[in-house]
């Protein structure tokens, strides 16, 4: 084990030598790894460097800002547009006033363009990216073709959907559990103009911290903001030490781009962070089962940007009792 030894030399019985090793190893577990380095300068400029990125994603078009609305659908017609009349009204003066038609027919969502409306049909995946890891995402409609129809559950691969454009606003179909909603967004949302950067805590290199990953096979049950709970599988929980004290969390899902997700609650949750917790990307453990976490990138989960996201809670055993002075504070509005 790391940093481990039995003592001073001595005569070594096969019965003390088992002893002495189930010893070693247990008293290995409470002790922290062997810290991962790092250039404190490089450091802090690469955090630097990704928060640019981060701020730069939120301001694109598409983007969290964006989000106008979060409409669940019934099973057949629902009609959209800017009137009154429309079962999902769009904003006045930027979409006629009858575009179109949703139809919903078991796990299939449709849409059917009202005569004369120029609705266009492109390939969506500005959403799906982890937030810092590329930037702002552009994204050429120019050779979007308008379509009569489309199908909104199409399957496009990984990460991707169908979205239809009319003017600044755009929609996609999403799925959560059994129920059916439509995502829509204004690149010209009045959120652009009043979005006051990122609010957050000094860097430190006292919150970039080396865990221990311990692989289990364990079941959790993650509600999300609304109300849903789904079951998913925890393949490990990280160990960290601060002040003295050992803690873990559970990581949750399986790797994301190469990576993996933290969701975690702190003593500053709903007070100077959102209070519904924050979000935190790790790495796969090196080869001595060491993974960093560093909570100076600890960021806010879409809902704090937006009331029309569906974001997952932390669970029960992922809330810490101490203050994550680091990372990402509550957006202010």
């Amino acid at each position: 084990m790391e940093g481990c030894s039995p003592g001073p030399r001595e005569r070594i019985t096969p019965v003390r030598a088992a002893w002495v090793i189930l010893v070693v190893a247990l008293t290995a577990c409470d002790r922290p790894p062997r810290p991962v380095p790092v250039d404190p300068v490089a450091y802090r400029a690469s955090v630097e460097a990704w928060y640019a990125r981060r701020e730069a994603e939120l301001r694109a078009p598409d983007s969290w800002l964006s989000l106008i609305a979060l409409d669940w659908l019934p099973q057949g017609e629902t009609t959209i547009g800017a009137g009154p009349d429309n079962g999902i009204v769009l904003p006045a003066g930027k979409a006629p006033a009858h575009v179109g038609r949703i139809i919903v027919s078991g796990d299939s969502v449709r849409f059917l363009a009202d005569s004369g409306v120029a609705v266009t049909r492109g390939i969506d995946s500005t959403l799906a990216a982890p937030e810092g890891s590329i930037g702002a995402i552009p994204f050429d409609t120019s050779h979007d073709p308008v379509v009569t129809k489309a199908d909104l559950t199409e399957d496009l691969g990984p990460g991707k959907s169908v979205v239809l454009r009319v003017g600044p606003i755009n929609w996609i179909a999403i799925r959560r559990g059994d129920r059916v909603a439509l995502r829509v967004r204004d690149d010209d949302s009045e959120e652009y103009q009043v979005f006051q950067g990122i609010q957050r805590y000094p860097v430190s290199t006292g919150w970039r911290i080396t865990a221990r990953w311990v692989s289990h096979d364990k079941k959790v049950r993650v509600a999300n903001v609304i109300g849903t709970v789904t079951e998913q599988d925890s393949p490990a929980r990280v160990e960290f030490w601060i002040g003295g004290v050992r803690r873990s969390l559970d990581v949750v899902g399986p790797p994301d781009h190469g990576r993996y997700m933290l969701i975690f609650a702190d003593a500053t949750s709903g007070q100077e962070t959102y209070g519904g917790g924050r979000y935190l990307w790790i790495d796969p453990p090196d080869a001595q089962g060491r993974v960093v976490l560093d909570f100076n990138l600890a960021f806010n989960p879409p809902c704090a940007w937006t009331p029309y996201a569906t974001c997952p809670l932390p669970t029960r055993d992922n809330r810490l009792d101490i203050a994550v002075e680091a990372g990402e504070k509550a957006p202010q509005h």
